[in-house]
């Protein structure tokens, strides 16, 4: 399945952050909407929040599957998620959307988690 269409989105730290690419790629890829359960991280920045449950939402993987949700965390900061598919990380942020593989694109993040 192609993901070409998914390189024309655009960041906007108002309506259209990591959690929305996530969501739309995850659809796209599975036929499962997930945004009900990513929904604090769906707001605008002055009411986004991380629900206290967020993880527990999905299922925690040992190892990374083709396709699953990528959730990278700092202290401090609020979580960073993208899609894991064929050994690498679909996702996006202020500078565009990245197919990277696992150690750069978590780079800079102290703990990365593979659920589904």
């Amino acid at each position: 399945m192609s993901i070409d269409e998914f390189f024309k989105k655009k960041y906007n730290r108002e309506t259209y952050n990591c959690a929305h690419f996530a969501s739309e790629v995850w659809q796209h890829l599975t036929g499962e909407s997930i945004a009900h359960k990513l929904a604090g991280l769906l707001e605008p920045p002055k009411t986004r929040h991380v629900r206290f449950d967020l993880r527990r939402q999905f299922v925690r993987l040992e190892a990374p599957e083709s396709p699953c949700l990528a959730l990278m965390q700092r202290r401090g900061s609020a979580p960073h998620v993208g899609i894991f598919l064929r050994g690498r990380v679909l996702h996006i942020h202020e500078m565009g959307v990245e197919f990277q593989p696992i150690d750069v694109a978590s780079r800079g993040f102290e703990r990365i988690g593979f659920y589904k």
